[in-house]
């Protein structure tokens, strides 16, 4: 008898096997936490949206209270998923214009125009085209999938391209382009891979010793300036201006008005 009781003293202890298995609550995530975490989303929307060829978007500070965070949070989210499964095109390929802004009737048909103004606004940004999205079952699913489309269509619609360095025109590129352009017609009819024989290369006519003076590397990897792009050539030849001024072509430089 008494050891029966010492065992039923025993299990009244031990918890049950529900007890056991169920798991500890999970802590709600302070503001602090929250608020790293919208900081890193945002850093990774600006990430992608350079690695995009688009202007980074302005810095996004991080709400104050748990409420405003969650929907920041949330709205981030959406877009770091949309634009890390993004690619950039060579050119924009979808000019026709955006849909209309008359209200749908239904949610299918309202997240069908919000991914349209999405995708062509994607396309016209440079960047391809996002899968259609699956319809969704759930009214539930249906409303998440149209609070997504709206934030990434709007996000878009606020970008605009961003110019490369490179892509600039060779004019806004090179100083004094005009003056090169000038002397490169007279010297050799601005033809940029001319090597005559005569000692002189390219198409403002520099010598072995002025290329490995002002471009040393340049001519260590690509050999003599006939072999050089244009603007390879030009900003050669600004370099010397900056040591010498025109005086390296005192000929053309004088018939283009420069000495």
């Amino acid at each position: 008898m008494k050891s029966f009781l010492t065992l039923a003293a025993i299990l009244a202890v031990l918890p049950t096997a529900s007890q056991a298995a169920q798991p500890a609550p999970t802590p709600a995530p302070s503001v602090q936490d929250q608020q790293t975490r919208v900081a890193q989303l945002a850093n990774r929307v600006q990430t992608h949206a350079r690695q995009l060829g688009l202007r980074p978007p302005a810095a996004e500070r991080p709400a104050s209270d748990a409420a405003a965070l969650a929907r920041q949070e949330r709205r981030l989210d959406r877009l770091v998923h949309f634009l890390s499964g993004r690619d950039e095109l060579r050119l924009a390929v979808d000019e026709r214009p955006l849909p209309s802004g008359r209200a749908a009737a239904s949610l299918p048909a309202r997240i069908a125009r919000e991914y349209t103004r999405a995708a062509r606004r994607a396309v016209r940004l440079g960047i391809g085209r996002p899968p259609a999205p699956a319809p969704a079952a759930q009214p539930e699913a249906l409303r998440e999938q149209l609070g997504y489309w709206r934030t990434v269509s709007r996000w878009l619609e606020a970008q605009s391209e961003r110019v490369r360095p490179a892509e600039r025109p060779l004019s806004r590129r090179v100083p004094n382009y005009d003056a090169w352009m000038c002397i490169a017609s007279h010297e050799s009819h601005a033809t940029w891979d001319i090597a005559t024989g005569n000692g002189y290369y390219g198409g403002l006519q520099m010598d072995r010793q002025f290329q490995q003076a002002y471009a040393p590397e340049l001519y260590r990897a690509k050999g003599t300036a006939d072999h050089w792009t244009a603007e390879e050539q030009m900003l050669t030849a600004e370099r010397a201006r900056a040591d010498r001024g025109f005086t390296p072509w005192p000929n053309t430089a004088r018939m283009c008005g420069l000495l």
